[in-house]
């Protein structure tokens, strides 16, 4: 038996927001456009990142870059299983290794295809990465940090991963 429901039962919603007030007489003079005081035309022109201290941000290292791009690659492709977890080693933390090939699956929606990344250089020895992953009609953020350390047999590149997250 279905329980019968009536128009009592029914409440109007209380108005939460305030009346819609005009903030400007409207009149002729809104039909034409209004004069620039200035010459500037609206674009904003590029200028170079500069923090807070004033410095300018050092340059990013070009084997960073080339190491930023194997290494968000490189976690995608152990991320759908199409590469051993063990080749992690080369790029990534030994503490983060163990948690991302833990989190390594395969997943239904699709191949991980990196479609951009993109280096912020935090000092001379750590850079931040962000870039973007499409995974079938959908893309997703990737974000992390690399720094430099010296090149050895477990680091050959010279850099490692420190931090990653991928959305």
């Amino acid at each position: 038996m279905t329980p019968q429901h009536d128009a009592r039962y029914v409440r109007r919603i209380v108005p939460f927001e305030p009346p819609v007030q005009r903030c400007c007489p409207a009149g002729p003079h809104r039909r034409h456009a209004k004069r620039r005081l200035t010459p500037h035309d609206g674009r904003s022109m590029r200028v170079k990142a500069v923090p807070p201290t004033g410095r300018p941000l050092p340059e990013v290292d070009p084997a960073a870059r080339r190491f930023a791009d194997l290494a968000a690659r490189l976690i995608l492709e152990v991320a759908d299983r199409r590469r051993p977890e063990p080749q992690l080693a080369a790029v990534l933390h030994p503490s983060l290794h163990a948690s991302v090939a833990v989190g390594a699956r395969t997943n239904d929606a699709g191949t991980a295809v990196l479609l951009r990344t993109r280096l912020r250089a935090v000092d001379a020895d750590t850079a931040e990465l962000f870039g973007s992953y499409g995974r079938g009609h959908r893309v997703f953020a990737l974000a992390g940090r690399i720094s430099r350390h010296p090149v050895s047999r477990r680091t050959p590149h010279g850099w490692l991963l420190t931090t990653v997250w991928l959305g």
